[in-house]
Parts: structure tokens; sequence; C-alpha cells
């Protein structure tokens, strides 16, 4: 009984002690050699005040190593978005729709961005299809030329 308490005891020190995830302002949490450049104009779009920014969070999950930026807005602040994001030369662009929540235990924003460490030179947009927000007869796709 003393060992599996001392074992209980040791992975609570444990999981407090390193925390897996952290919340982060407009920023990305870019790997160290990461293009300049690059990380200079993700940021001017995330840094942009025309998008409402909500929340994010930096997770320390290997392989990913990822960043997650929520913002708010309706379709011409999405469509906008868009348009900041496909102007990044050398950044490739992936969109998940998904059914957010909206409920006691998580309100999921319109929109989020992803940085992945693991893929350092896609973003992805993942849109929230129960955000009641976002009129999406207005929302309007961003062209995918073929690489």
């Amino acid at each position: 009984m003393k060992t599996r308490n001392l074992f209980i005891f040791l992975v609570f020190v444990a999981s407090t002690a390193l925390p897996l995830s952290i919340r982060i302002g407009r920023d990305i949490n870019f790997a160290k050699d990461y293009n300049p450049a690059r990380a200079a104009a993700i940021r001017q779009v995330i840094q942009d005040e025309r998008f409402k920014f909500v929340d994010g969070i930096v997770s320390y999950w290997p392989p990913d190593f990822g960043t997650r930026l929520s913002f708010e807005g309706d379709a011409a602040s999405l469509n906008e978005f868009f348009d900041a994001l496909r102007g990044l030369h050398g950044i490739s662009l992936r969109l998940i729709l998904y059914r957010g929540r909206d409920d006691e235990q998580r309100r999921d924003s319109p929109w989020q961005l992803d940085y992945s460490q693991a893929r350092p030179d896609q973003l992805t947009v993942y849109l929230n299809l129960n955000a009641p927000s976002l009129d999406f007869e207005k929302v309007k796709l961003p062209e995918w030329p073929a690489n």
C-alpha cells in the first residue's frame, strides 16, 4: 500500500511540475532554427488587430510541439484572414472543418490557427461549422493552386 501511495504521489508531482500545455498570447512557439523571415510574416498576420484574438495555447507534446490560436469574427473577417494567410510565401495552408461545441464544458471559437513544429511550413485553420457568428454562405475559401 505504501508503494502504491508513493507511486501516485510521484505521478502527481511529475504531472504538476512539467506542464505539457501553457497559455500564449498572439504569438507562435516556432522551432529555434525556423526561418526568421517566415516567422515574421506569420506573426504579422496573427498580430493584425483586424482579427479578434481570443486565446492561445502551446502544447509541448511531441512530435508536434504545436501552437493553437483562437479567433472570433464574422465571415468578412474570416475571408480577410484567409487572404492574409494565402499571401504568405513558402507556407501551405490546410483547412479542417469541424463541429465545435458551445456548452458549459467548452466554448469553441469560430476559427483556430494551428502551427506544428513537425510541419513547420504548413498552417492549419480549423473552421467551426457550429459557430453562430459565421454565415457560411459568405465565406470565401481561398484557392489552393496545385503544387
